[in-house]
């Protein structure tokens, strides 16, 4: 059994819950997480990189790993590939978790949810990288990120920072959060600077499911990886008890 498969944002990977693993295991929790194609470590050519890549990899991912009975949870843009994963994983799954994450129901587009102002920026960037793909400037990325993080984690983190494919932000998606919200749970950054708090809020509202609030930025895996741990073991404690 793995308590908790980690799904992590756009242009971060794997490494970004290393700290969260460290703790969860602490706790007697245990977990996983993968790169996503083109993510991390993953060497898949970013320029082919779709919604349809991110879903088949992790759908690979737990039926080869054989991953039963554990809460999936994903962060910022890994939002927008949880209800096709529960659908296709339904009887492995225990309860989801989305954390300062996009929500979309049947047809809608990540790009559709972003701030206006920024959009341009995506397409802009995009067009310009031979992978169609979006790499943020150190100062953009701390700002948005790495908020409360010190310069010398924020720059170790930004390092390890990839591209972000922009297709995925393109494509409708093919099922809803509302088909998942019995089992969902909402956790909101209160000082996110990349996700603001009070579209957090719409989002989480737009779920349905559990909302809950943690102090901290958008990458809280990495500035508050103790107090994270803590409440996504709480949140198993609490599914164990409802049966």
């Amino acid at each position: 059994m793995n308590d908790f498969f980690l799904i992590h944002g756009g242009s971060h990977g794997a490494w970004c819950w290393e700290g969260v693993i460290r703790e969860l295991d602490r706790l007697g929790c245990k977990s996983r997480a993968l790169d996503l194609p083109g993510g991390g470590k993953d060497s898949t050519p970013r320029a082919g990189v779709t919604f349809e890549s991110y879903v088949s990899a992790v759908n690979a991912f737990i039926e080869t790993e054989d991953l039963l009975n554990f809460v999936l949870v994903g962060h910022s843009l890994a939002g927008i590939l949880l209800p096709n994963i529960v659908a296709a994983n339904r009887e492995r799954i225990r309860g989801v978790v989305f954390i300062a994450a996009f929500v979309l129901e049947q047809g809608e587009r990540a790009i559709d949810l972003i701030a206006p102002a920024r959009i341009p920026e995506y397409y802009r960037v995009a067009e310009a990288s031979s992978e169609h793909s979006i790499m943020l400037p150190y100062h953009t990325a701390r700002q948005r990120f790495f908020s409360d993080l010190n310069d010398t984690a924020a720059r170790t983190a930004f390092a390890k920072l990839t591209p972000q494919p922009l297709a995925p932000y393109l494509e409708p998606v093919q099922y809803g959060a509302s088909s998942i919200s019995s089992i969902s749970r909402y956790i909101i950054c209160r000082n996110d600077q990349n996700l603001p708090f009070d579209l957090c809020r719409r989002f989480a509202e737009k779920l349905g499911g559990t909302i809950e609030e943690i102090d901290g930025g958008h990458d809280v895996m990495l500035s508050k990886p103790v107090e994270l741990s803590a409440l996504l073991a709480k949140g198993m404690k609490d599914i164990a008890e409802q049966g």
